[in-house]
């Protein structure tokens, strides 16, 4: 109907990390063919908040993490990868910066 054949790569653990249409990049070995005589793009939301992959391909099936899925994922990856400030830190670091600079304007 198309013409075109939607493929995604994937790593070890089976997320999906790359999808793509033959209308615009050339299979190469790996990758997962999943749609024949399809349209010419293929951009499925890859990432929960830009970290986590959403799709996993398990034994030949293309599946879609749950939410609850993905909050966990995103729970485990902020207690392995913290945030070196909170906001309140942030914002009291940038306003003590203003009232500095603020002094050293006025030779205070």
């Amino acid at each position: 109907m198309f013409g075109y054949s939607h493929y995604i790569r994937v790593d070890s653990g089976g997320n999906v990390i790359h999808t793509f249409s033959s209308a615009f990049e050339q299979q190469m070995e790996g990758d997962i063919l999943v749609a024949e005589d399809a349209g010419r793009h293929y951009n499925p939301d890859l990432w929960y908040n830009a970290v986590i992959p959403r799709l996993q391909y398990v034994n030949g099936e293309l599946k879609e993490r749950t939410e609850d899925e993905l909050s966990v994922l995103w729970s485990q990856y902020l207690d392995e990868h913290p945030f070196p400030k909170s906001q309140e830190e942030e914002i009291a670091e940038l306003k003590q910066l203003v009232a500095d600079l603020a002094s050293l304007q006025l030779g205070v």
